[in-house]
């Protein structure tokens, strides 16, 4: 199911609560991902990284990434890691 990992993903960042952002912040974003599609993890994690390189887009802000692989057949599996990046998000994060 090819929608499948944008759709999850689309729910994870959904679900995170947009609070303004300070000089130097940490912003966490999650991805979960059909186990099938370890290509699209990699091709995620490039994108992150080039958006961390590019100061004219993040100044001060820099992207952590939450991955995870679930099993594509089965939806309750895709609803527990969204809760769970959903929770993680929240969590205050060492620097």
């Amino acid at each position: 199911m090819k929608v499948f990992p944008a759709v999850v993903l689309l729910v994870t960042i959904w679900c995170q609560e947009w609070k303004p952002l300070l000089a130097d912040s940490i912003i966490h974003i999650g991805a979960i991902f059909d186990e099938s599609a370890k290509k699209d993890d990699e091709v995620f994690r490039l994108a992150v990284a080039d958006l961390n390189l590019n100061n004219e887009i993040l100044e001060t802000e820099k992207i952590t990434v939450s991955v995870e692989f679930v099993d594509g057949s089965n939806p309750f599996q895709a609803v527990q890691e969204v809760a769970v990046q959903c929770i993680y998000s929240r969590m205050p994060h060492a620097v």
